[in-house]
Formats: C-alpha cells, structure tokens, sequence
C-alpha cells in the first residue's frame, strides 16, 4: 500500500519526537544511563515526551533560532530551559553537561538538533558567539569515547550538501553583512539523524520519501511524504498521524531585542524598535513584547 502525507514543519518535529524517544538506544539510556538534551524546539518536543509534560514551551526552550525573517538569539529573560540533564529515568537539574559526560556510561545519549541536513547523512549546526555554544562542550567526549549522539531534524532543512555549506558560510569573521546573528557552521558525521523518513521507519517500519515541499497558509516549510509499506502498516501509520501528529500547532517565534543585541555585525544591531524594517516589527513575536 501506498500513502501521501504532508506533515507541516510542527507536525513533522511532534512525529521525530515520538520516534526519537522509541529508539531502543534512548529506552536503554533512560533505564540504565543519562539523557542529554541540548536546547532547542525539537528537544522540547522531546521533553515533553519523555517527561509527559506538556507545559514545556519550544519557543521559550531555544536559543538560537531562525524566526521573523533572519537568524536570531532569543533574549535571555524569555527562556525556560527543559530539564537537559536526565539519569536513569529521573532529572538531574543540577548536574552539567560536563559533568554527566564526566561520569562516563556506555549507553549515554546525547540528542542535538540541527540547521540542516543533506542526502548523505550529514548535519549542520549553525555556531554562533566567541565559543560556539553547545558542540564545544560536546563532541570532544562523544568523539573520544564513542558517545551515541542522535540529530533530530526535518527535512525542511534539506540541503545539496552540509560540507559545503560549512565552507560557503565560513564563519563570522569572513561575513560582511549579516541579517541577523552571524556564525560559522559545524559538520556532524558520527551522528545517527533522524528526519521523518526515518521516524516512520522506526514507529512503523515503512519506507518514506520526500516527493514535495513548501506550500503557504501555514504550510511553509511543509513536507510531503510517499509512503511505502504493508497493508497492515499503512492504515495505522495514518490514523497514528492524524490521532498524535497532524494538527501540532506552529511554534511561535521568539525574536531578541534588537536594541540590546550582542551581535555587533547584525545590521540591526542596536536599533530601537521603531528603527527596524517594517518586515521585522510586523513578524515580531508576542513574547518579547
């Protein structure tokens, strides 16, 4: 049998989060190791999995996000962290990253989202400020010590090629004007991705692939899928997606303020509300209001 499903950047994030917390290397990490989750809208989605809580808010758990029209850095005051630290089923909200990769379990599991992702299996992370955020503190021990690191990320953010966007985007010191926050951008290849081909794989065991993308009225980034499987597969992987996926509503944005940015080569850097572009005082965020 044969389904055709569009998922919308929301609903495929929801449907990577269901799978990602099915995958037997997470249960086993949850029972016998830790979980840690680096910030970011699809862990969210993840927290709230794992933890069954719903209050988790993607749009108040990211940092650094792409929203109203350019890169940007969420402000401070706006964040709500989700529990990032989990050891054998339970929170450990004052343990550090370096600390839990310090106390070395074979089964650990690292999860960190990404900017983009190519055919080949490779991730891109946008790094931005002086110390590039979470890879550092990261992936020398899941380099050295063969951490499992898992990438969920929609295909909405299929590229021809991470390493060569890695080389076209350079780094900060080799942009001359930037629409918001500029960075560099760092190639993951010892990560397991998971995009929605590999969630339904995973939830369903059928074969996915992307035939379409883009739409408007909400469906903006929106994925559409060709499904392959059984006739037993099929008919549940649909009524799953339309009873636990499809109407995920859309995670708002959550723009910083551009008059107290820190990224000094933003061209918007330090302009007062009223100085912004129209395009970006008409998309601004409810949150930072």
């Amino acid at each position: 049998m044969r389904a055709v499903v569009t998922l919308t950047p929301s609903e495929s994030k929801r449907l990577i989060a269901k799978a990602v917390v099915s995958m037997p290397e997470v249960k086993k990490a949850w029972k016998d190791a830790y979980i840690l989750l680096s910030d970011g809208t699809t862990n969210a989605l993840i927290a709230q999995e794992l933890l069954q809580d719903k209050s988790i808010s993607p749009s108040n758990s990211a940092v650094g996000l792409c929203t109203d029209g350019l890169l940007c850095v969420t402000r401070p005051a706006t964040r709500h962290p989700f529990p990032s630290v989990l050891y054998k089923g339970e929170v450990k909200s004052g343990r550090s990253f370096a600390e839990a990769l310090s106390d070395y379990h074979k089964d650990t599991v690292v999860i960190k989202g990404a900017n983009a992702v190519d055919s080949n299996g490779f991730a891109g992370i946008i790094m931005t400020g002086f110390d590039g955020g979470t890879i550092p503190k990261i992936i020398g021990p899941v380099t050295s010590k063969g951490i499992t690191m898992i990438t969920p990320v929609g295909l909405e953010k299929l590229v021809p090629s991470v390493p060569a966007a890695v080389k076209a985007l350079g780094g900060a010191g080799k942009i001359d004007i930037s629409m918001g926050a500029d960075g560099g951008m760092f190639c993951l290849t010892n990560t397991i991705v998971i995009t929605e081909i590999e969630a339904i794989r995973l939830l369903f065991g059928a074969e996915a692939a992307l035939v379409a993308s883009g739409g408007v009225g909400g469906n903006e980034g929106a994925v559409v899928l060709a499904v392959d499987g059984t006739k037993e597969q099929i008919p549940v992987m649909v009524e799953f997606l339309e009873q636990e996926v499809k109407g995920e509503p859309p995670i708002e944005g959550n723009r910083g303020i551009c008059e107290l940015c820190r990224y000094k080569s933003c061209r918007y850097c330090g302009r007062k509300e009223d100085e912004l572009p129209e395009w970006m005082r008409a998309g601004k965020g409810e949150s930072n209001a």
